[in-house]
């Protein structure tokens, strides 16, 4: 990872979008996972500043004093466009197989509809891309799409049980025949014979026995693997019944009656309006030198039965692309089966719930120890050949660092909706706002910067119908 990378968020406690998040939702008696007694909007607002005016941690890309939105020095983080065909290539993608890329067919493919929502564009044609990245193409990202890591594993953890990442899903990968099996191209040496070759040959690799591989032996499916997304899809169908499994066979889980069952057969079942709660990422980051203790050698001497994987995210995952783990729950949300409904309840009672009524989760713990181990939930992913016929992996790069710029004036959070068009998680959108406004996470702002946010929060978060 660069250095740039790592200055981000690490030493935060609390971005500070939780307190600000309960003084919205005091105003409006609305129940959130953070708050516990609603204060009045009035009285929680008068004490924001106070609560919020707490010391921010020194960055290494320090920014000034107001003007609100910052100068021209303190957005100097450019955000999010789409690869170029050629970068798509270089790490192992066929670009013409990517399914629903913004901005395929002239400018037009997914240009509105999920995520956006009413008059919103999920992208704009914007020539600052290239020219600030030749790895980009000109389509500049507006849709940013929020989701938590798990266990506080992700660059932006702040030390709650929520930790935010902002990503921009641009396309989809449905059939593992999408990934390169052969290419070559040669860059730099100019002029001199030199240079070097970026390839991916068939294989087998004489060691890992791995096809489709780059000159290091890996390949590109294996790499994307390692980094999972969790897709949360809706559980009750359009007649009221609840689906305790997707209707995909190869996927379903023992736990419960094959039908009736939710389908994922196609990209579209994870489009935000399809989804319970927002995203979940898997960010086992590790360094490539295993400075951070990951054992990364295939000698069973060395690292016993269990070697870690020896990919870092922004190192290796250059297309920040995830595979996508679906996770359900097994039981409905007004279960009577033990221990599923102490289970559903005490995590609930942490995180809030879904729009199923089913408890949000937000750890791999939680999925893993406290569901699946006790019989309340299951997790699966599409056949990797495409035959379930959904989204298998995405191509949706984390935003390295989304303050000072990467979050544009003109960008939109994507996130889960409530009914009456309330965010099922304030938190999300008011970090988003706070680094669309200032650049910064809300606890790095001034006392009236957090006035101001508190203002444009509420009116951004509120009912719809």
């Amino acid at each position: 990872m660069s250095g740039s990378a790592l200055i981000v968020r690490t030493s935060f406690f609390n971005s500070g979008a939780g307190l600000i998040a309960a003084a919205i939702a005091g105003g409006r008696n609305l129940v959130m996972k953070s708050i516990r007694k609603h204060a009045s909007f009035c009285v929680t607002a008068l004490v924001l500043a106070g609560l919020m005016l707490l010391a921010a941690p020194k960055m290494a890309a320090q920014q000034d004093a107001p003007p609100a939105i910052g100068d021209a020095d303190d957005r100097f983080n450019p955000p999010p466009c789409d690869f170029s065909d050629t970068f798509y290539r270089d790490n192992g993608i066929d670009p013409t197989q990517l399914v629903l890329r913004f901005g395929d067919n002239g400018g037009t493919t997914r240009l509105t509809g999920p995520p956006a929502r009413g008059n919103q564009k999920n992208y704009v044609a914007d020539t600052n891309c290239a020219a600030t990245d030749p790895t980009r193409r000109n389509f500049r990202i507006l849709a940013t799409t929020g989701g938590n890591a798990d266990d506080g594993n992700s660059p932006f953890t702040n030390g709650t049980p929520e930790t935010v990442e902002f990503i921009s899903i641009l396309a989809f990968v449905t059939n593992q025949n999408n990934f390169e099996s052969s290419y070559s191209r040669t860059v730099g040496g100019a002029g001199t014979g030199g240079g070097s070759t970026i390839s991916i040959v068939p294989g087998p690799d004489p060691t890992t026995g791995a096809t489709n591989v780059n000159p290091r032996g890996i390949a590109m499916q294996d790499i994307v693997g390692h980094f999972e997304a969790y897709a949360a899809n809706k559980q009750f169908l359009a007649n009221g019944q609840f689906a305790a499994n997707p209707c995909q066979a190869d996927m379903q889980s023992a736990l419960a009656p094959p039908t009736p069952c939710f389908d994922l057969g196609t990209v579209n079942a994870v489009f935000t309006p399809n989804l319970r709660q927002d995203w979940r990422f898997a960010t086992n980051r590790n360094a490539m030198d295993g400075s951070d203790g990951n054992c990364i050698s295939t000698d069973t001497t060395v690292c016993g039965s269990v070697s870690d994987s020896p990919y870092g995210y922004f190192c290796d995952d250059l297309l920040g692309m995830w595979i996508i783990t679906y996770f359900w729950f097994t039981q409905p949300p007004n279960t009577t089966v033990q221990p599923c409904k102490d289970v559903f309840a005490a995590i609930g009672a942490k995180n809030g719930f879904t729009l199923d009524g089913t408890p949000i989760i937000l750890t791999a713990h939680e999925l893993n120890d406290e569901l699946e181990a006790n019989g309340c939930g299951a997790e699966g992913q599409e056949a990797v050949d495409g035959s379930d016929g959904g989204a298998i992996w995405l191509v949706c790069p984390a935003i390295p660092d989304p303050r000072a710029g990467a979050i544009a004036l003109d960008a939109f959070v994507d996130q889960v909706h409530r009914s009456n068009g309330v965010p099922l998680d304030f938190n999300l959108t008011i970090d988003f706002l706070s680094l669309q406004i200032f650049g910064k996470f809300p606890n790095e702002l001034t006392g009236a910067q957090q006035s101001q946010l508190v203002t444009t929060a509420t009116a951004a978060t509120a009912p719809t119908n």
